[in-house]
C-alpha cells in the first residue's frame, strides 16, 4: 500500500514538474493505474478499499444465531448468563451440524454488536461538595490467623472529593451494613446529604417501578436517625455508582493485593483505614488538588453528627429456657439465672450482642458468626452455686476456670488446707461476686494471694479495708510560744555525748519523807532538762517520779 510520502512524490512530479503519468510510473516503478488513482483520489489518507468478503461456512447459520440471541433478550436473561461464542459453536455443531470453527462465530458476534450499537454511552457526571456518597460491597481474600478467608468489604466513596472508606466484615448482613455507615461517618467527621446504593437484599425488600423501593424497617429507622436521603440505582446498573465500583477494585488489587496476613479483623481494619488515609494524598481526577484538600471543602457542607451513632443493629426476640440460654442465629448465649423462663429482646450488632428486658440491658456478649457455639458468662451462673454447689465441677460455664489465675491458686490452697471443706469455702468465695463488684473482688483476691492470706474472711477484710485519713495539721501561727523553729530532728551524737559523759561523784539529794525513797537528781537530769528547754520540749519531772532507773538507763516520769 502506498504511503503518504508516495502520494506526495507522485503529485509533485505530475502537477508541479509537469511530467507525464507514463514517466512518473517508470521513474517510481508503479503501474499507470496506481498513478491515476493517486491523482484522482480526493482524500489525502491512503487506505485499502476491501471488496466484499467472500462467503464463509457460517453464512447459512447466521439466522439461527440471531434467533437465539433475540430470544435471550426477550426472556430477560442476565447479560452475564447469555450465550457466548463457545456455547453457540457447541449448539450449532450438535443441533445443526455446523462444520466450521469457533473463530467465524466470534467475528460475527463482534460485527453484530457493532452494527446494532449495543455498547452503552454514558454521561459525564459532576457533583457538588457534600452532595453524595456512593456505597457498595466487595470481596477479597486475606490471611486471618494463618488461614486464607474471604472477607466482605464495605466501601464508601464521596462523589466530589473521591475520599474513600473501606472496612472488612465477616458477612454482608444488615448489622454489618449499618455499622459500616457508622464507622464511615465517624471517619469522615460528618454526614453527606445523600447516599447511592444498588438494590442490596439486606436493605431493600422489594424493587418497585422506577425509583420505588420498599425498605427494611430497621434501615428506615437508621436513615431517619441521620436524616439521610437515598438514591437507588436501576436493576443491573452498577455504572450508576461508578466511583465506588472503582473503589472496590482498588481495595482488591491495591490495598489487599497478595492476600496479606493479619491477626484478626481489628488489625485488618486498622490497616485498611491507614490505606484510606494514604489515598487522600493522591491527586483527584480532573483537578489540581489532592483528595484530602477536596475533602476539607466537603467537610464544610456535611451535616453534623448531632444525634451520635445510629442504631446499627438488628433486633429479634428470643426465649431464655431453664438453662438460662437463648438461641440467636444458631449460637447459644447466656442470661442471668434470675431471667430464666423469660422472653428477651436481642440486639445484634456487628461486634456484640445486647440482651434487653423491658428498658434494661441484662446481658452483653461478643458476637459470633459461626454455628453451634456457646458464649456463657460465668457471672450469670454464680448465684446458682448457693443451691447447687456440685455444679462447680462440670458446669459448662465454669470450664477452664474463667475467674482467673488468682482464684485458681486460692482454690488449690483451700483444698490443700481443708480437703473436706475446701470446695465449699471456694464456693463461698465465688458467691462474693453477687455482693461486690467484679473488679474489686478480683483485686482483693489478688492482694490476699500475694500476702498468702488464704481465707474468705481475709478477702472480705481486703474489700472493706479503707486507708486511714491523714491527720489534720494544726495552725499555731497565732500562738508564738508553740512555734518551733526546728525540723525536730536531734543528732544522735548529742545523746551519745551525754550518755558517755561520766557522772560527778557528788550527787545532790533532795528532801524526802521517811516513807518514801529519796529521789536522786544527777547532773545528767539537769542536762536533759536544759536540753529539752532549748528545743521547746515541755517535759517536766514531778517530784514523785520514779526517778532514774540506773539498770535500764531510763529516766522515768509521766512525761507530763
Amino acid at each position: 500500500m502506498l504511503s503518504m510520502k508516495d502520494y506526495q512524490k507522485i503529485r509533485v512530479a505530475v502537477e508541479n514538474e509537469k511530467l507525464s503519468q507514463r514517466e512518473v510510473a517508470r521513474q517510481y516503478r508503479h503501474g499507470r493505474n496506481t498513478i491515476r488513482k493517486v491523482l484522482e483520489d480526493t482524500d489525502t489518507h491512503p487506505r485499502y478499499k476491501r471488496k466484499s468478503p467472500p462467503a464463509t461456512s457460517l453464512d447459512a447459520y447466521r439466522h439461527v444465531i440471531d434467533a437465539w440471541l433475540e430470544d435471550e433478550v426477550s426472556r430477560g436473561v442476565p447479560r452475564k448468563q447469555r450465550l457466548n461464542a463457545l456455547k453457540i459453536h457447541q449448539r450449532l455443531c450438535e443441533e445443526h451440524g455446523y462444520p466450521g470453527s469457533v473463530y467465524p462465530i466470534r467475528r460475527y458476534l463482534k460485527s453484530r454488536a457493532r452494527s446494532l450499537n449495543l455498547r452503552e454511552v454514558f454521561f459525564a457526571l459532576d457533583f457538588k461538595p457534600g452532595e453524595e456518597a456512593q456505597v457498595d460491597w466487595g470481596q477479597a481474600g486475606v490471611t486471618l490467623g494463618g488461614l486464607v478467608e474471604t472477607v466482605h468489604l464495605f466501601c464508601l466513596r464521596l462523589a466530589y472529593s473521591r475520599a474513600a472508606f473501606v472496612r472488612a466484615y465477616p458477612c454482608e448482613k444488615l448489622e454489618c451494613f449499618l455499622d459500616g455507615h457508622v464507622q464511615a461517618f465517624r471517619y469522615l467527621g460528618g454526614i453527606p446529604k445523600r447516599c447511592a446504593y444498588d438494590n442490596l437484599s439486606s436493605a431493600v425488600i422489594q424493587v418497585g417501578k422506577g425509583r420505588e423501593r420498599t425498605l427494611n424497617a430497621q434501615f428506615r429507622r437508621f436513615l431517619a436517625h441521620y436524616a439521610l436521603q437515598t438514591r437507588f440505582c436501576n436493576v443491573a446498573s452498577g455504572n450508576e455508582k461508578g466511583r465506588v465500583e472503582n473503589l472496590v477494585k482498588l481495595a482488591q488489587r491495591d490495598f489487599l493485593a497478595g492476600a496479606p496476613r493479619f491477626r484478626d479483623f481489628e488489625e485488618l481494619n486498622e490497616y485498611l483505614e491507614r490505606c484510606c488515609r494514604d489515598d487522600l494524598e493522591r491527586m483527584a481526577p480532573h483537578s489540581d488538588k489532592t483528595r484530602g484538600a477536596l475533602l476539607a471543602e466537603e467537610l464544610l457542607e456535611f451535616m453534623p453528627l448531632i444525634r451520635g451513632d445510629g442504631p446499627a443493629y438488628r433486633s429479634a426476640t428470643a426465649f431464655a429456657g431453664k438453662d438460662s440460654l437463648f438461641q440467636f442465629e444458631r449460637n447459644l448465649y447466656s442470661v442471668p439465672v434470675s431471667e430464666a423462663f423469660t422472653t428477651v429482646v436481642v440486639r445484634g450488632f456487628a461486634d456484640r450482642l445486647e440482651v434487653w428486658k423491658a428498658d434494661e440491658m441484662i446481658a452483653r456478649h461478643p458476637r459470633f458468626w459461626g454455628i453451634g457455639k456457646f458464649e456463657l458468662n460465668f457471672l450469670h451462673f454464680i448465684p446458682l452455686l448457693e443451691s447447687k454447689p456440685g455444679g462447680l465441677a462440670n458446669a459448662r460455664a465454669f470450664l477452664g476456670e474463667p475467674w482467673g489465675e488468682d482464684f485458681s491458686r486460692f482454690r488449690a490452697e483451700l483444698n490443700f488446707r481443708n480437703p473436706e471443706g475446701g470446695e465449699r469455702e471456694f464456693v463461698e468465695l465465688l458467691l462474693l461476686f453477687t455482693k461486690y463488684p467484679e473488679l474489686e473482688l478480683k483485686r482483693a483476691v489478688a492482694e490476699c494471694a500475694r500476702l498468702r492470706a488464704w481465707s474468705v474472711a481475709a478477702v472480705k477484710s481486703a474489700i472493706n479495708y479503707s486507708e486511714p485519713s491523714a491527720r489534720p495539721e494544726m495552725d499555731v501561727s497565732g500562738w508564738p510560744g508553740l512555734s518551733v523553729e526546728t525540723d525536730g530532728i536531734r543528732p544522735a551524737s548529742e545523746y551519745d555525748a551525754m550518755l558517755l559523759e561520766p557522772e560527778p561523784p557528788e550527787a545532790r539529794l533532795t528532801g524526802s519523807s521517811s516513807a518514801e525513797a529519796p529521789v536522786v537528781i544527777t547532773a545528767l537530769d539537769e542536762e536533759l532538762t536544759r536540753y529539752d528547754a532549748g528545743y521547746c520540749v515541755a517535759a517536766m519531772i514531778p517530784a514523785s517520779a520514779e526517778g532514774y532507773d540506773a539498770r535500764n538507763n531510763w529516766r522515768g516520769g509521766s512525761g507530763l
